[in-house]
């Protein structure tokens, strides 16, 4: 294996220990906590606005994860390096549940 080879390949393993390390193991709950209760307290409106039509704007969660990785208005964009897809799956799961209730 050439020399320029293994330095590619250990480029590609120290970035994906990068990205692993990046997960801090928060559910769902804790996730919105630490993201977004501040704008939408327990889903309420506040800054941002109620999150209890969420289903009916995004009923696909494709849509609903684009729309907040781009974010929106005052709205902050949420890119990978703040919540990774395991991450952003958790919060997902979390909001389906929080419009049940």
């Amino acid at each position: 294996m050439s020399e320029e080879v293994k330095r590619i390949d250990e480029s590609k393993l120290a970035e994906l220990k990068k990205q692993a390390a990046m997960s801090n193991d928060l559910n769902g709950e804790q996730i919105f906590f630490r993201t977004c209760n501040e704008c939408h307290p327990s889903g309420k409106q506040n800054l941002g606005p109620a999150l209890d039509k969420l289903d009916e704007h995004y009923p696909d969660d494709s849509k609903l994860i684009a729309f907040i990785r781009a974010g929106k208005g005052v709205m902050p964009p949420v890119p990978k390096d703040v919540l990774n897809d395991a991450e952003m799956s958790s919060l997902i799961v979390y909001l389906r549940k929080l419009n049940q209730n």
